[in-house]
């Protein structure tokens, strides 16, 4: 299916911190095992991070309640403080690519894009474009179904990573 039909979702924040360390809280394991959660209470975990053009990534996310999901995450652009570009996955602890638990329809490949804005010295502006990436007619729909819900899992993680950043 084209792309040409989809429109992203978007999220846009601001956050009282410089360009390059909001950058680096999303490309830096020191920063990201801090906030890349939903919610306080859980942990983070990289098992592997080559956060590089190519390059790709396994962490887990472990909830309150113990249940632990497992992400991976393959990068095709890192431009530093500008532009960050990643496919996110679903998967088992291996990283192994695997259907969403939950949403079996859901999209396998789900492209972030996410461009950071220097509005002043410690201000920057983040907008974070997420859309499946060739979905099927189903992924497309299980996508569409669900766009209400789309900031709550990724605008929460905003809401850990502004936590974090007023933090340090």
């Amino acid at each position: 299916m084209s792309t040409d039909t989809i429109t992203p979702s978007e999220i846009t924040r601001e956050f009282n911190a410089p360009r390059q360390l909001v950058f680096d809280a999303w490309t830096k394991v020191k920063h990201l095992n801090n906030w890349m959660f939903p919610m306080p209470g859980c942990r983070c975990e990289f098992v592997s991070a080559d956060i590089s053009n190519g390059g790709s990534s396994l962490h887990k996310v472990t909830m309150p309640n113990g249940h632990q999901m497992w992400l991976f995450t393959k990068y095709e652009e890192v431009t530093s403080p500008e532009k960050l570009v990643f496919l996110q996955y679903f998967s088992n602890e291996a990283g192994d690519i695997v259907p969403m638990p939950h949403m079996p329809d859901w999209p396998k490949d789900m492209l972030a894009t996410l461009l950071f804005e220097e509005l002043s010295d410690d201000t920057t502006k983040l907008t974070f474009l997420w859309e499946p990436r060739d979905p099927s007619t189903a992924e497309l729909a299980a996508f569409e179904a669900s766009r209400a819900d789309h900031a709550k899992g990724w605008g929460a993680g905003m809401e850990q990573l502004r936590n974090y950043l007023e933090s340090i």
